[in-house]
C-alpha cells in the first residue's frame, strides 16, 4: 500500500477536511470531558478531554490520511 505524502499533511487537506479534522477533535475533548470519570476533579476530566481530543483527531486523521 502507497500512501500520497501530500495526504499526510493536513495544511494541503481541502478547508472542509481541515474543519472535519477540527470537529473530530472537538468532539472527542466535550466526550471525554463529559464522561465526568472523576466527578469534582476539574484537572483529570480536562485530561481526559485532552485524550479524547488527540484520540478523535487521531482516528479521523488516520482514516483521512489513508484512505
Amino acid at each position: 500500500m502507497s500512501v500520497d505524502v501530500e495526504m499526510l499533511n493536513p495544511r494541503k487537506w481541502k478547508y472542509e477536511d481541515r474543519l472535519r479534522l477540527l470537529f473530530a477533535a472537538a468532539f472527542g475533548a466535550v466526550l471525554g470531558f463529559t464522561t465526568d470519570y472523576f466527578p469534582g476533579d476539574v484537572e483529570l476530566n480536562t485530561l481526559w478531554a485532552l485524550v479524547g481530543a488527540v484520540v478523535a483527531g487521531g482516528a479521523f486523521y488516520c482514516y483521512r490520511a489513508l484512505w
